[in-house]
């Protein structure tokens, strides 16, 4: 029996689970994948304010670089720079950022349960693939994946990869809009240091595969060292 149970083993489910703890309450996070953090679809940029308002200090191994500026680009290529230096904008490794908050929830007395995926609430039970659990309070927080079977108006297509490429700026954030190509969204990169980052594009209808490889031959020479596909 659980003060509150919370499904999602993210950011915010264990931010919440943190809180919940902290506060003297019994509380259970039921995490669907084999670890806390993977897979990893977030690009990670972040304010370093944000971060010390959640109360999390990026460790050495939560921190990939720092953005000194972004370039936004128009759809026939004009630009704008936005110079973010006093804004102290970051970029992180959310894998290793959800380990330092599953540690804080951990350390104020949270629990967390992985490969175990909530299925069923019913009054004061939860149904899991490993069992049942009585608790008073329920958080959901599974984010796009609770929509996925239901009303989809919101959800977004989204490829995002990590490449090796030398047009990849350290330090510059790039943006670009285009409605035709990137419906009610936008392409990204973001660099984690000289060479390498994660670039993205998401859309309403696109084909985030077609759209991807269309971005990146425009770039120029690259090499992907890892693809996810997931929705915003």
């Amino acid at each position: 029996m659980y003060d509150a149970v919370v499904a999602g083993g993210s950011i915010s489910g264990l931010l919440a689970a943190r809180e919940i703890a902290k506060n003297g309450h019994s509380v259970l996070v039921l995490e669907e994948g084999f670890e806390v953090g993977s897979p990893e679809h977030c690009g990670g940029l972040v304010s370093e304010n944000a971060l010390k308002e959640l109360g999390i200090e990026p460790s050495p191994k939560t921190f990939d670089s720092k953005i000194e500026c972004a370039k936004i680009f128009s759809p026939k290529g004009k630009e704008i720079t936005i110079n973010s230096k006093k804004q102290k904008i970051i970029v992180i490794n959310r894998r290793e950022l959800d380990k330092q908050a599953a540690r804080q929830a951990r350390d104020n007395g949270a629990e967390i349960s992985v490969k175990t995926s909530f299925q069923e609430k019913t009054n004061n039970l939860i149904r899991t693939s490993n069992g049942n659990i009585e608790c008073k309070f329920f958080v959901d927080c599974r984010g796009v994946s609770r929509l996925a079977n239901k009303d989809r108006d919101g959800i977004l297509l989204t490829a995002q990869y990590e490449v090796y490429a030398d047009w990849i700026k350290e330090g510059q954030v790039e943006v670009y809009f285009d409605q035709e190509k990137y419906p009610e969204f936008f392409a990204w990169i973001i660099p984690s240091g000289k060479g390498v980052g994660k670039v993205g594009v998401s859309g309403k209808g696109i084909n985030t595969l077609g759209r991807m490889d269309e971005f990146l031959k425009s770039k120029g020479n690259f090499s992907t060292i890892r693809k996810i596909f997931a929705p915003i």
